[in-house]
C-alpha cells in the first residue's frame, strides 16, 4: 500500500470517534454511566446470539421471545467484561432490582418486555442512525467495505 492511499490512521480515529460518541449516546438509558451500558449489552447481546442472521428477528419489533434467549452465565459475564467480579456483580444485582435483567436456570436474560419499553425503542432507532452515520463517516474518508472473497472455484 503507498503512502498517498494509506487511509488507516484517518479511518481508525473516525471509527473511534463515532463507535464512542455511540455509545456515550446509549449510556444515557444508564445515567451515563458507560460501564453500566456495557454490563447491560454484554447480557442481552449474548441472549440473543443464537438469534442473528434469523430472519424472523430481523425487524425493530420483532423482539425474540424469552423462551428462545440464551442465558449466559455469572462466569461468563465476567469474562467477556474483564472487570473484578463485585464490580460486574454489583451491577447486575442493581439491574435485577430495576426489573431489567432476571436470574433463570442457566444465568441471566434481559427479558424480551425491556425492548419494547418506549425508551429502547427510540435509543434503538437513535443507535441504528449512529450506525448508518459511522458507515457514512468511514466512507468520506475513504473506507470501502470489501466484498466477500468468491467461493473456491472446483475442478
Amino acid at each position: 500500500m503507498d503512502a498517498a492511499a494509506d487511509n488507516r490512521r484517518a479511518v481508525l480515529r473516525t471509527g473511534t470517534f463515532e463507535i464512542l460518541a455511540a455509545l456515550r449516546s446509549f449510556a444515557r438509558l444508564h445515567g451515563g454511566d458507560v460501564f453500566a451500558l456495557l454490563v447491560f449489552t454484554t447480557i442481552w447481546s449474548a441472549n440473543g446470539e443464537n438469534l442473528l442472521g434469523d430472519a424472523r428477528y430481523a425487524g425493530l419489533h420483532n423482539i425474540g421471545p424469552d423462551k428462545g434467549s440464551l442465558p449466559i452465565t455469572d462466569a461468563a459475564l465476567r469474562k467477556a467484561i474483564g472487570a473484578p467480579a463485585e464490580v460486574i456483580d454489583r451491577y447486575v444485582e442493581a439491574f435485577i432490582s430495576l426489573g431489567v435483567i432476571e436470574r433463570v436456570p442457566g444465568g441471566l436474560i434481559a427479558p424480551a418486555a425491556v425492548f419494547t419499553s418506549p425508551e429502547m425503542m427510540d435509543a434503538a432507532e437513535e443507535f441504528y442512525a449512529r450506525i448508518q452515520g459511522l458507515g457514512r463517516a468511514l466512507r468520506a474518508v475513504g473506507f470501502e467495505l470489501l466484498a466477500p472473497e468468491p467461493p473456491p472455484l472446483r475442478a
